[in-house]
Order: structure tokens, then C-alpha cells, then sequence
């Protein structure tokens, strides 16, 4: 059957452990930043023209595969499973980090991005069904492992490629390919860590146990939430997407039939008194406005940690010649991507995901000018602002996922978010490739996301408030038909 209640036994433990440390390969694309010194120098000598900038490239065609097969993620899910689909997930990422060692332009690191895209979303949609009125927590805890992986592997590549902490060369920013032994450890890091993916990968998808779900099943109330306190209420009679409710005076759920994309369910950490909402198809979801909102709003505030993961440590070079200690900056703000993430999950559930999310975006591009300003001192660089610039960055990937569900409904919230996330991926892919072919400073481009974080900042305002006076099922219908966001699609 299909739970209603958070369900608390082996199976969804062993999930949501599972689903966690499948997460840790998951998040490999945000320690690039790390090994970019190294792998740029070992392309170097195979085209003396590459650069920080053409490497950039790479790490974009990561996020582009996983971004165009997130969506085929959540169909693949749907059709095998969250554990099988994970399996394949893993076999991509391993392989392709594996058979980069045997490369010389690290192509199939695309091979990393598809594996990922694959399986990103299965491990919480499978979270979800064991704990429904907790899912701020089971996104933080499952996507904790997103910056816990990075933040380990990035210490293991260092160590191995670099274990004498030896420094760039000041003239050109790279190892030297003749002389260097960091160049040539660079494809035996890549086995290394292809090796460490397909355990811990393997492992994780092989806990993911998916519960009996019987979508016909249905209880004869709903739930509400106010304030992020739960409490039954009375189901009217209501029909499918695009038709008014029925008046009567019947407060039972005849049967499924009346529901005709899925049930009415409970809204789960927002202080948005929705009583029930429609389950939206993907085909639905993209006519909606709130869809397009909420999508400009995840590129706006995410695409600058992004940005920041891939960039940090060349630009953190520029003044700083530790490479040890810029390393441990790196892996430190990609732990503290993954444990935010938990954080921003267990504030959501207190204060609301908008409010949650609108507080992180403020705060990230100050930051981000804090980083800009201060690379000069290693600890403002350091620990004030890389380790809090992922922290706040965590917050997107935590809290949209959540807020998309809460906003279109679970029972399509595979495929949903990873039409979502296809649109963000190809946004932020544009978005970054132009910035590094541009050829212009990191320093000029930091500036250039901080007006980025600030317009982010000012849709989750917009979004917030254009949600916060829809209050049942019938205003919901009358906000998205004349919206002003919708007015203009």
C-alpha cells in the first residue's frame, strides 16, 4: 500500500542510508574545481594551448549530460525502480571517470554526467515514500552525501597527486608536464577514484529497497499544514485539473475516480495553507506559470555556485600558492554543501522552504563579494567565504526539489524536477561556457554573478509572494490563469 504517514523501519533506513551514500558520487561534478590544476596541466602536453578557461568546458559537459538526462532519469525510475535505475547510474559514473585515465582530452567525462543525471533524483524520490511529512529532512540527509563525497574524494586526489604540496608554476599557473610528478599521477587518480565511485555507487543503489505502492489506494481525509503543524481537514468534493469543485455539503472521498492526476495530499515545512492541490503531469506543468518562475529562479540562484565550485581554486592561485591548503578550502566548502543541505532541510520544515531559500540567496552574492574582495587573506577566502558560499549554494539543490514537489505534486516529481533541472542544466551550461570563453578575469566575472545572486534573490521575493495568497484549490486555479507571470507566456 501506499504510505500516508512517515514510516520509520529497516527497509526505510537501510533507503535513506542508501540513498545518502549513492549521493556521494552523485556530487563528484562539484570537486572539479580541485583537480582542474592537475588535469590541465597533464592536457597541456598533449595541446600546449589548453587553458583554466577550455577546461571549464569540461566540467560544463558534466553538468550538461546530467541535466539532459535528468528527465529520462525519472521515467526510468518509474519503469524499474529507484534501485536498478541507480545501478546504471553508478556503472556510467565509474566507468567514465576509469576510462578518462586512458584519454587525452577527457571526453568521456560526459559519460560521468548521463550516470548522474540517470540516477540524481531516484534515491529521494524513494525517501519520499517512506517519509511524506518529512521530506525537507530526507532531501537534506539524502543530499548530504552530494557534498560529503566531494569533500573526501577531493582530499584522496590531492594526496595522491600531490602528497609533496608542490606549487604552480607563477609564469603560467600550471604544473609543468616535463618536470612536474603531479602531471604523471593524473591518469592513475582518475582509476583511483573510478575504482572508490563504483563501490561506494554499488553499495548505495544496492540498499535502495522501493515500498509496495498501490496508487488506487486513498484515505478519506487530507491533511493541511499551517505553520509547519499538520492537521486533518475535511476533503470537498473535487475534480480533475482545469475544473471548478463541485458545491454539496458531502465532505467524504467518494472514490479515486474524483481525482484525476493522482489524490490530494498534504503540503509539506511551507507556512502556505494549501488544503490539497492537483498532481502534475509534466505536459501540465511546463503550461503552468508558477513552472517558469520557479525555473529562473533555480538558474539565478544556483548557477553561481556552480560557477564558484569550478573556479575557486584557479582563482584562489592567483594570490594564494598553497595548493594544499586551497584543496582543503575546497573540500571543506563541499562538506559544508552537503551539511547544509541537512540544515537548510530542517529549517525549511520550521520556517518554510520559500523563507528558507529567500534567506540563502540574499546572502550568497554578499558573500560572493566577501570572496572577491578578500583573496588576498586565506582565512576570509577560506573559511568566511568558499566554506560559506557552498553552505548557502547547498540550500538550492535542498530546497528546490521540495518546493517543486510542493508546488506540482508527488507522484510526478521525478519527471518534473527533471524537466526543472534539464532546463537549469542547459541554462547554467550556456551560462558558464560563455563566461569561460570569454577570456576576461575571474575577478571581472565574480562581479558579474554577484548581480546574478542579487536578481536570484529578488524571483525567490517574487515567488514567495505570489505563492503566499494562494490558499485552496480554486484560488490555485484562478492565480495560475491570471498571474502576471502568466499573462506573459
Amino acid at each position: 500500500m501506499a504510505y500516508q504517514e512517515d514510516v520509520i523501519n529497516v527497509d526505510s533506513i537501510l533507503s535513506l542510508m542508501g540513498g545518502t551514500i549513492f549521493h556521494f558520487i552523485v556530487g563528484i561534478k562539484i570537486m572539479w574545481g580541485n583537480v582542474t590544476p592537475y588535469v590541465t596541466s597533464y592536457l597541456v602536453q598533449f595541446n600546449p594551448d589548453v587553458s583554466y578557461h577550455n577546461t571549464l568546458h569540461v566540467y560544463t559537459a558534466v553538468f550538461l549530460g546530467q541535466s539532459l538526462f535528468m528527465y529520462l532519469g525519472g521515467q526510468l525510475e518509474k519503469k524499474i525502480g529507484p534501485r536498478t535505475t541507480c545501478f546504471i547510474g553508478a556503472a556510467l559514473i565509474s566507468s567514465g571517470t576509469y576510462l578518462s585515465s586512458y584519454c587525452k582530452s577527457i571526453s568521456t567525462l560526459g559519460i560521468v554526467g548521463i550516470g548522474i543525471g540517470l540516477s540524481y533524483s531516484s534515491p529521494i524520490v524513494c525517501g519520499f515514500k517512506y517519509f511524506k511529512k518529512s521530506k525537507g529532512i530526507v532531501t537534506g540527509v539524502i543530499t548530504t552525501g552530494t557534498g560529503a563525497g566531494p569533500f573526501l574524494f577531493g582530499l584522496i586526489a590531492t594526496t595522491f597527486v600531490n602528497k609533496e604540496n608542490y606549487p604552480v608554476d607563477g609564469s603560467t599557473g600550471l604544473y609543468d608536464p616535463e618536470t612536474s610528478p603531479v602531471v604523471g599521477r593524473v591518469p592513475s587518480m582518475f582509476r583511483l577514484l573510478g575504482a572508490i565511485y563504483a563501490v561506494c555507487g554499488f553499495l548505495g543503489a544496492s540498499l535502495l529497497i522501493s515500498p509496495p505502492d498501490d496508487s488506487h489506494s486513498m484515505e478519506p481525509t487530507l491533511a493541511g499544514i499551517g505553520k509547519g503543524e499538520s492537521a486533518p481537514i475535511n476533503a470537498k468534493n473535487r475534480s480533475g485539473y482545469g475544473e471548478t469543485p463541485t458545491s454539496g455539503d458531502d465532505t467524504t472521498i467518494p472514490n479515486t475516480s474524483a481525482f484525476v492526476k493522482g489524490k490530494g495530499h498534504q503540503r509539506y515545512g511551507s507556512r502556505v495553507k494549501f488544503t490539497t492541490t492537483f498532481e502534475l503531469t509534466t505536459p501540465q506543468m511546463i503550461r503552468d506559470s508558477l513552472c517558469w518562475l520557479l525555473i529562473a529562479t533555480k538558474i539565478f540562484t544556483g548557477v553561481s555556485g556552480f560557477y564558484v565550485a569550478a573556479t575557486y581554486k584557479s582563482f584562489g592561485q592567483t594570490a594564494i600558492s598553497d595548493d594544499h591548503f586551497i584543496t582543503v578550502v575546497g573540500c571543506l566548502g563541499c562538506l559544508s554543501s552537503g551539511v547544509s543541505r541537512l540544515v537548510w532541510g530542517a529549517t525549511a520544515d520550521k520556517i518554510g522552504h520559500f523563507k528558507a531559500l529567500e534567506v540563502a540567496s540574499y546572502a550568497s552574492p554578499v558573500f560572493m563579494i566577501i570572496y572577491t574582495l578578500t583573496v588576498q587573506s586565506k582565512l576570509c577566502f577560506g573559511l568566511s567565504a568558499v566554506v560559506l558560499l557552498f553552505g548557502l549554494w547547498g540550500a538550492n539543490y535542498c530546497l528546490l526539489p521540495s518546493i517543486a514537489s510542493f508546488l506540482f505534486g508527488d507522484k510526478h516529481m521525478g519527471t518534473n524536477y527533471g524537466f526543472i533541472f534539464l532546463v537549469f542544466g542547459l541554462s547554467c551550461t550556456f551560462i558558464i561556457d560563455v563566461s569561460g570563453g570569454s577570456g576576461v578575469s575571474f575577478f571581472f566575472l565574480n562581479w558579474v554573478f554577484v548581480i546574478v545572486g542579487f536578481i536570484g534573490a529578488a524571483l525567490c521575493s517574487q515567488i514567495r509572494y505570489l505563492t503566499t495568497k494562494v490558499s485552496d484549490e480554486k484560488a490555485l486555479k484562478h492565480h495560475r490563469a491570471t498571474s502576471s507571470v502568466g499573462s506573459m507566456i
